[in-house]
């Protein structure tokens, strides 16, 4: 199975509530040798406010985020989700994807009325860079150099990483370039760390994880924190009853027998702090979860590690509390009244998957009509969103002069409702950050464009 290797820049790094600006992707083969490469920009959604750091960043003006000759954010969306489907069944990968840009992409995908799984589904899968580097520093840390970054910490950012280990990253933050480092990284660790590569991804297939994880047989686990690696030799010993992707391991350095009696609520105060006992793994996210042969010397002998592993496996009852644990400590997320907080409250049913179908096919008048049709309450204000910021002018006046104020409200806040940044959030921002001889004049760019939108006068040209 091929790779599709891709990379976003955002207006933030909220991923509910920010937007992506800019996709790239490279296509490979599974010999990671370019087939195809794709990248689009976007314009500004009308009720995102971006971040200002994240446009110092990435080098986006005033003048690009409303660029007329951009395709607008829905265009986009479904251009780039019909690329995508092109190149399924693949591997798709990026650095730091799982965490940040599967997300975002995600949410794009859901606020225009597209599949929100189609990297994971119909025989995609997921993978990470970010993870095979983290394991690799943290198990062959000869493979590649880790540079220090300006807290003299050790860091895995690629924009420094992928330069310290001979990328000549010139043009870091932007999503193509960032493509074309994350494939030689990927490249970099599987010829220079390749039992690290062998064990960790096949762990994109999230069944793979289970089964390893629930084995009965110790192994590794590479974690990281504030930057910093824990490797510990562990074994699987509970899994979720509500969410079957949430497992749990024990650590193997400690003595079991002080916990195979506790109860639910004794097994919950073991999965807390930094000295746990009892470590959550997520099987849909590439956990490392490696052959225990990779680690290092863990200070117990391999034979005692072997026995409290066994001890633990066998113990039924035990694995079923830890179960119950970890349902009881992740319970359900609340209910929430901002429909982008609401992606995972379920699935469409098969007539509105038709119905959305339908809705990208029709006229604008019509998907006007289409979207009044839906089952969902999600997708009928999704979809009444979509038709507002594309051709408002062929909605019910009573509909459009609603999502008028609603995006006032969105740009300038309102009483008890968070629904991402505002103007006054982001003109607040924009006092932290220093001025000097590389940002003025930007940051004096968009401190005009923010004010001539908060005052409903936005400029294409600050």
């Amino acid at each position: 199975m091929g790779y599709v290797f891709y990379d976003t820049e955002t207006t933030g790094t909220d991923t509910t509530f920010d937007q992506i600006l800019q996709f790239a992707a490279i296509w490979t083969d599974d010999d990671m040798n370019e087939l195809d490469r794709f990248e689009i920009r976007c314009r500004l959604l009308p009720h995102v406010v971006p971040a200002p750091g994240a446009l110092l960043a990435t080098r986006v003006t005033p003048a690009m985020l409303t660029d007329p000759s951009l395709p607008t954010h829905y265009d986009a969306m479904q251009t780039i989700a019909q690329k995508l489907r092109e190149r399924s069944p693949a591997i798709f990968t990026g650095y730091n994807t799982l965490a940040f840009d599967e997300p975002l992409l995600r949410q794009a995908f859901y606020q225009t009325l597209q599949p929100i799984y189609l990297t994971n589904t119909n025989g995609n899968q997921r993978a990470d860079v970010l993870r095979l580097a983290q394991a690799t520093a943290a198990l062959a840390p000869n493979a590649i150099t880790v540079p220090i970054n300006h807290n003299e910490r050790p860091t895995l950012k690629l924009d420094m990483l992928a330069p310290a280990n001979g990328f000549a990253h010139e043009n870091a933050h932007d999503a193509l370039a960032d493509v074309e480092a994350t494939i030689y990284m990927a490249r970099l660790i599987r010829d220079r760390a390749p039992a690290v590569w062998a064990s960790l991804m096949p762990l994109v297939d999230k069944s793979e994880v289970q089964t390893r994880v629930l084995s009965g047989q110790p192994l590794c686990l590479v974690e990281y924190h504030m930057g910093r690696p824990t490797v510990l030799p562990v074994v699987g010993c509970g899994q979720s009853p509500d969410n079957p992707t949430m497992l749990g391991v024990f650590d193997l350095t400690k003595d079991p027998e002080p916990l195979l009696q506790l109860d639910v609520d004794g097994l919950m105060k073991a999965m807390q702090g930094p000295d746990r006992a009892i470590r959550i793994v997520t099987s849909n996210k590439m956990p490392a979860v490696v052959d225990e042969s990779l680690g290092p010397d863990f200070g117990v002998a391999s034979a005692e590690i072997a026995r409290r592993a066994s001890e633990i496996a066998q113990d039924g009852p035990f694995a079923a509390r830890v179960g119950l644990a970890l349902a009881k400590r992740y319970p359900p997320w609340p209910a929430v009244e901002v429909v982008e907080a609401r992606m995972y409250e379920g699935f469409p049913s098969r007539a509105d998957e038709g119905r959305m179908q339908a809705f990208h096919a029709a006229s604008w008048r019509e998907r006007a009509e289409v979207v009044e049709t839906f089952e969902d309450d999600r997708l009928r204000e999704l979809g009444r969103r979509i038709v507002f910021l594309e051709q408002p002018d062929v909605l019910r006046p009573e509909l459009r002069h609603a999502l008028e104020t609603w995006l006032h409200n969105r740009l300038h806040g309102r009483e008890g409702v968070e629904a991402g940044r505002t103007i006054g959030d982001a003109l607040t921002d924009l006092e932290s950050i220093t001025a000097d001889d590389t940002n003025t004049l930007q940051l004096k760019s968009i401190r005009r464009w923010l004010e001539s939108v908060g005052a409903g006068k936005p400029k294409n040209n600050p």
